[in-house]
């Protein structure tokens, strides 16, 4: 009887301590807990509400610079966040006069209130180069089909009323240089062309581009070589500035003429140093400098982890852009009739994740996984020198930012696929850029390899006011099983005089998991076409207004798996 009493009582004693040690871990993983937290909805559009737990693992903390680094490159430009329109497919993104896209411009317009501009759009891509002018057309849009890709495209008068249909939007207009050097009909169409475009964009043009990714067109190197392709190049803009003078002459001269270029997808069939010592820009009018970049193909081995969720990948892709943009970064190459010696920005005017749609039976490109990737990629990019990335878009590819259109044969609806919630997320890391533009530093993060990410924003290189943190590790919301979290802990350096006590805001991009499509928020918002077409709207069951406090010098974040978040210090 006396034993059984004493082995009662170790059991109880063993309890409370366990219930007392494991809170005391519980609560010390994190500086603070949230400050608010907002009430459930019934919603079936809603994020499940996944607020990160405190029990999660701690990694090494990542110490942050006291600046950001000096850069070669050209800055930051405003509308960073961009997406290029695959020029076929402009009329379904953009409608015309009699019916505008008010989807689309609603999801332009949120982006556009976080960075103080609207996105640019970029129209132009591989049907670009096989459009022909057609002034009797009565549709936007005429084509043949092969395996459902368009050839043989006519585009009338009526495509052109696109270019009105997102008010305060600027554009990159594509002409078409693969059959303006090949035949009549094609350089006819190119002159024909500029006339009207020109006038549909008065006032809404940021450049205009000759050709897309010439060093891919099926040529022999004997007639299709560095020579010959500047050659070309400056007999088809030349020819389209004569025409801009007879029908928009004020868009002919000075600061409202120039082009992008070259828009290449490699560089070993037309070097770019080559193409530039060659003359491309000697008369000055290349204003920007453009490259195509994806992560790959959607090959058999593709995986979400291993392909997208992976910022080694990233970073080991979109090396030869950098290796590419250090090449050209010189003034008397790249821009030598610059007085003020400058170079000129280089940008991205093409780029997504996985070509050529999905590996068999499975999606890795509009889920939420691809939400992070937009998030890890971008922020990577603006850090390296980058001055403005266009995502790729198309109706029905399935990496879209969003499908204007519905595709019945494809079984796609009109929706706001994940990746936009990444492009909101790098839009608010880098704040109004009408009013500042900050450096961008990727930040190291000891112990987590592949699978997290985490960047620096500087304002004037000097202060720093925002942490953005990615957590790449793939966790499905089928799996069953409970989802992990872990600690990201900064230091903050001295010189920064951010002092202990200072509250820092948290805002997360969350899903309940990497493999869904719906319920992804960002800070609570979402931005489904089915609840007030695309426009934001706050979902109650979701933590939102969270804070967290500098202690020690240092500033930490509980994060779930799959998942990202901004800290903001202003």
């Amino acid at each position: 009887m006396v034993v059984a009493v004493i082995v009662t009582i170790i059991v109880i004693l063993a309890l409370v301590l366990g219930l007392y040690f494991g809170l005391h871990n519980r609560n010390s993983s994190i500086p603070s807990s949230p400050k608010s937290s907002a009430s459930p909805s019934s919603s079936p559009s809603a994020a499940p509400s996944s607020s990160p737990s405190p029990s999660g693992s701690s990694n090494p903390p990542a110490t942050l610079l006291a600046s950001a680094p000096a850069s070669s490159f050209p800055a930051i430009q405003e509308s960073f966040v961009s997406f290029a329109v695959e020029f076929y497919f402009f009329p379904d993104f953009s409608g015309n006069s009699a019916s505008p896209n008010r989807f689309s411009d609603n999801l332009l317009n949120n982006i556009g209130n976080i960075s103080g501009t609207k996105p640019y759009i970029r129209v132009g891509g591989n049907t670009q180069d096989l459009a022909i002018y057609d002034a009797a057309l009565p549709v936007a849009t005429q084509a043949t089909h092969t395996d459902g890709h368009p050839g043989d495209i006519s585009i009338g008068p009526s495509f052109f009323e696109g270019y009105g249909s997102f008010p305060g939007s600027k554009f990159i207009h594509g002409f078409n240089l693969k059959n303006a050097t090949n035949s009549v009909t094609g350089w006819e169409s190119l002159i024909d062309e500029a006339s009207v475009a020109c006038k549909a964009l008065d006032g809404k043009l940021v450049w205009w581009e000759y050709g897309n990714e010439p060093d891919v067109y099926p040529r022999p190197p004997s007639t299709w070589n560095t020579s010959t392709y500047v050659d070309d190049w400056h007999n088809g803009t030349a020819a389209i500035q004569q025409q801009l003078s007879s029908s928009c002459p004020d868009m002919s001269t000075g600061s409202q003429y120039g082009f992008v270029g070259p828009s290449l997808l490699g560089t070993s069939e037309l070097p770019p140093v080559q193409l530039f010592k060659s003359g491309l820009n000697d008369n000055g009018e290349v204003k920007q400098y453009t490259m195509h970049h994806y992560m790959g193909g959607a090959t058999d081995s593709a995986t979400l982890q291993a392909s997208l969720m992976n910022h080694t990948a990233v970073t080991t892709k979109l090396a030869s852009i950098l290796s590419e943009m250090s090449n050209l970064n010189t003034p008397s190459l790249i821009n030598p009739t610059s007085t003020a010696q400058n170079s000129i920005p280089f940008t991205l005017d093409e780029a997504n994740s996985l070509l050529n749609g999905a590996p068999a039976g499975l999606d890795l490109l509009s889920v939420f996984g691809s939400a992070l990737w937009t998030v890890d990629y971008m922020l990577y990019c603006a850090s390296i020198g980058l001055s403005r990335v266009h995502m790729q878009q198309g109706t029905g590819f399935l990496y879209n930012s969003w499908q204007p259109v519905a595709v019945p044969a494809k079984s796609i609806s009109i929706n706001t696929s994940p990746p936009y919630y990444g492009n909101v997320a790098v839009a608010v890391m880098l704040g109004d850029l009408t009013k500042a533009i900050p450096q961008i530093v990727n930040v190291a993060l000891p112990g987590m390899g592949d699978y997290a990410s985490a960047y620096a924003a500087y304002a004037n290189g000097t202060s720093l006011v925002r942490i953005a943190v990615v957590d790449l590790r793939e966790y499905n919301a089928t799996s069953g099983t409970p989802r992990p979290s872990n600690n990201y802990t900064f230091v903050l350096p001295a010189s920064l005089s951010i002092s202990d006590g200072s509250e820092v805001v948290v805002q997360r991009l969350m899903a309940a998991g990497s493999d869904v499509n719906t319920g992804i928020t960002w800070d609570g918002w979402s931005y489904a076409y089915e609840l007030n077409n695309g426009q934001p709207v706050r979902m109650t069951n979701v933590t939102t207004g969270e804070k967290v406090v500098v202690s020690g010098g240092q500033v930490s974040v509980n994060m779930v798996q799959s998942s990202a978040a901004i800290l903001s210090f202003t």
